[in-house]
């Protein structure tokens, strides 16, 4: 037999893809897909890969079951020899196409009759006409030479088809040397098979009228123990069984017999040929399945169901992971970037003194305003703004530092109303105008960065620019933030409305929370302002909103999940250039189970000032890089366990 016609006859492909293949996968992925996007974690797609597994090595098998018969080699106790594959053109490929795959079956199968017998005189039948025994023989045959076998063909059917293949008169043969009409020599002819091998052919002979009586002379029976003196195998094909009433008495010469059968054959019905043979002397040693397409699996069902059912479990996990991880590429290239040009902002030049812009800002502020860059400490920095549409003046402005060493991350609110050098107008304005740009340039975000990075000398990496749309839509899509207030709020204005307590809010509240700058708080049934907010409280309520949000977004744990953060940034956020997907998925594995209590939350001390035009700004009284400095080098309070 073969060693894996799978390959060889209609290719891997067209085993694996058949209709029982293709449907158990089709329902198991069907069920896989539910489970999955109903149950978004690892854990989820997991189970969600066994259950589809399960589902499709159990519809397989019930298929199996019902549309396919109990394989031959289960029910019949003779092996079957060979499974012929179907050929096109020469019914001998042995002979026309000795690298085909048919070839190396019947040479296989030599080995494997081998295995089967010891016996020298094998007939080669068919359960019915028209199953290709006449054929099978002659390749049998033709492979046992060229194995270096000593075979000898005989033509024992009366239809005598083989003479016509070989193109030899039929007589003198077979009924001829029965009745000693011709000699041994006289009826052989000689096949080549290739340089170096012949093979001895005898024809059928003439035509009889008592073929039976010719067939069990003593003269045949002498004949055949002269070729087994000098054969090692001898190949008699025969019509089939109960077409000839001759049978008889050539089986009598026979150590046993090879059964021709083709797929469609029902085991159950050989019983009876089976018999017929044995009764003959001439018993069944093994079977021909011919035009077979290739070798079927006879392992159980049960264990051929198990490796579909662990191929399809780790097929499914990986085309899922990558059909998420195409979602997150996709959803990526999607999100719009901004120019982050770092030699135009290195270009523009410092900002004069504040005495020659008509400033009288004190001695400490005017320290402050810069910091001096840290070289001991390196951070991975993002600086977050957000803004309404079509406001070029920059509302949330959020720095947020990785430390390389991976101490914990710092977030800090930067006011907008920050008066700080800008090196666009060459002089002090609020830190939110530098979101106007530099004329046609340097865009705003990219001015922005450059006046952040001169005031906390800590350079800026990224930057990620929200609308408050898109703000309200993150919020949304990792499912609402909460919010906890002593008392019910209100805003008309920013449109807030919150209960006392916990709110888990949507975005459009979250967003007003954010926003209000004149919020009521409901104190013994009588509205009235809620003490101490301004732009720093709005800065601090921001803080707590990102964080949330970030640690709802952070908590994805398979790739669906992170999928569907990548797209709610997608429509919301517009990143710098520089920002590579591999960069952002690093990031986002990073804070993955992020806690808002890892994050430190800095505040930058300020004071108001009235500027020379009369406008009212905030200061800042103490160098960024010194209160960094004064962060890390605070000692370390343990809690009591």
């Amino acid at each position: 037999m073969a060693s894996d016609p799978k390959h060889k006859q209609g290719g891997f492909w067209s085993h694996v893809f058949t209709v029982p293949n293709v449907a158990s996968v089709l329902v198991g992925l069907v069920v896989f897909w539910l489970i999955a996007d109903n149950w978004r974690s690892s854990i989820g797609t997991a189970g969600a890969a066994v259950v589809g597994s399960l589902v499709t090595a159990t519809v397989w098998v019930v298929w199996m079951r019902i549309t396919q018969g109990t394989p031959l080699d289960r029910v019949v106790d003779e092996p079957v020899i060979a499974y012929v594959p179907a050929t096109e053109g020469a019914p001998t490929p042995v002979l026309s196409a000795p690298d085909s795959a048919a070839t190396e079956v019947y040479l296989e199968a030599i080995a494997g009759l081998e295995h089967a017998t010891k016996g020298q005189v094998i007939l080669v039948t068919g359960a019915s006409p028209g199953l290709g025994a006449t054929t099978v023989a002659m390749n049998l045959a033709a492979a046992a030479t060229r194995m270096g076998r000593r075979a000898v063909l005989i033509d024992a059917d009366p239809g005598g088809g083989m003479s016509e293949y070989g193109q030899s008169d039929v007589a003198p043969g077979w009924t001829d040397l029965a009745l000693g009409d011709a000699t041994l020599e006289d009826s052989s002819r000689l096949w080549r098979i290739d340089e170096a091998n012949s093979l001895p052919f005898i024809p059928v002979g003439s035509d009889v009228e008592n073929r039976g009586e010719a067939l069990g002379s003593l003269t045949l029976a002498d004949t055949i123990d002269r070729l087994t003196e000098h054969a090692d195998l001898l190949i008699v094909n025969t019509a089939p069984v109960n077409w000839d009433a001759s049978l008889q008495q050539v089986a009598t010469h026979a150590d046993g017999t090879l059964l021709v059968v083709t797929p469609e054959v029902d085991p159950r019905s050989l019983a009876e040929f089976g018999e017929k043979l044995a009764d003959m002397a001439a018993p069944v040693i093994g079977y021909i399945v011919n035009r077979a397409d290739g070798q079927p699996d006879t392992r159980p069902l049960w264990r051929r169901s198990l490796k579909r059912m662990l191929t399809t479990f780790f097929v499914l996990i990986v085309v899922y992971s990558a059909w998420n991880l195409y979602s997150v590429w996709d959803s990526w290239n999607a999100i719009d970037t901004q120019t982050f040009d770092e030699v135009a902002l290195d270009a523009l030049p410092e900002v004069p003194p504040p005495a020659e812009t008509g400033e009288t800002l004190a001695p400490e502020v005017v320290t402050a305003v810069t910091a001096t860059p840290s070289e001991d400490r390196t951070y991975d920095t993002y600086m977050v703004v957000g803004s309404d549409i079509g406001d070029f003046r920059a509302d949330v402005i959020i720095l947020v530092m990785l430390p390389s060493d991976g101490s914990n991350p710092i977030m800090v609110s930067l006011p907008r109303d920050l008066y700080l050098p800008n090196r666009c107008a060459e002089s002090y304005t609020r830190l939110n105008a530098n979101f106007n740009g530099c004329g046609d340039e340097i865009n705003g975000a990219t001015l922005l960065s450059g006046a952040v990075t001169d005031f906390t000398g800590v350079e800026v990496d990224h930057f990620a620019l929200f609308t408050f749309d898109g703000f309200e839509e993150i919020i949304d899509e990792v499912g609402g933030v909460e919010i906890c207030v002593d008392n019910a709020v209100r805003d008309r204005k920013a449109e807030l409305n919150l209960d006392a307590g916990c709110t888990n809010a949507s975005g459009a509240q979250a967003l007003a929370w954010v926003r209000s700058r004149s919020t009521l708080e409901l104190v013994d049934g009588v509205w009235r302002t809620m003490p101490n907010v301004s732009d720093l409280t709005r800065n601090e309520r921001q803080q707590d909103i990102i964080l949330t949000m970030l640690e709802k977004a952070s908590e994805f744990d398979s790739p669906q999940e992170l999928a569907g953060v990548v797209r709610s940034v997608s429509n919301a956020f517009t990143l710098d250039d520089q920002l590579s997907l591999s960069d952002a998925i690093s990031l986002a594995w990073d804070l993955r189970g992020l806690n808002r209590t890892d994050i430190v939350r800095l505040t930058i001390p300020v004071e108001s000032y009235r500027t020379a035009d009369g406008a009212l700004v905030l200061v800042p009284t103490t160098p960024f890089d010194a209160l960094l400095e004064e962060y890390i080098a605070a000692p370390v309070v343990e809690l009591p366990e």
